[in-house]
């Protein structure tokens, strides 16, 4: 099968649109400045992303430490067996979270 010229042009085309959309979606993540972390016994915080800290706590009889730093939040410490919440790293895009099982711990990008 042969492709015509009109189908070569429509090709191009619709990989052009696709490219754009996707640089477009890339570029434009959303970013927050509000993050909500939940602990313990049905306990929240609004965390401030704007400004650098850092934030030390304990939550079901575990310590952790959260850093605040260019508008992202990450669990840096944590006194849990695993230290997988440890992991996730920073996180700053809207609906992004990082979760601390044992310490009933987790941290969420909100609008």
């Amino acid at each position: 099968m042969k492709l015509k010229r009109n189908d070569i042009i429509l090709i191009i085309v619709v990989l052009i649109i696709g490219i754009a959309a996707g640089l477009y979606f890339f570029l434009n993540k959303k970013t927050s400045g509000k993050a909500v972390l939940k602990y313990g016994n049905n306990l929240s915080m609004d965390i401030d992303l704007s400004k650098d800290r850092e934030i030390d706590l304990e939550s079901n009889g575990i310590k952790i430490h959260l850093n605040i730093k260019d508008g992202a939040i990450a669990f840096i410490h944590s006194e849990c067996p695993d230290h997988i919440c440890e992991q996730f790293g920073y996180i700053k895009n809207v609906g992004d979270s990082a979760v601390c099982l044992p310490a009933r711990a987790s941290v969420t990008i909100v609008k």
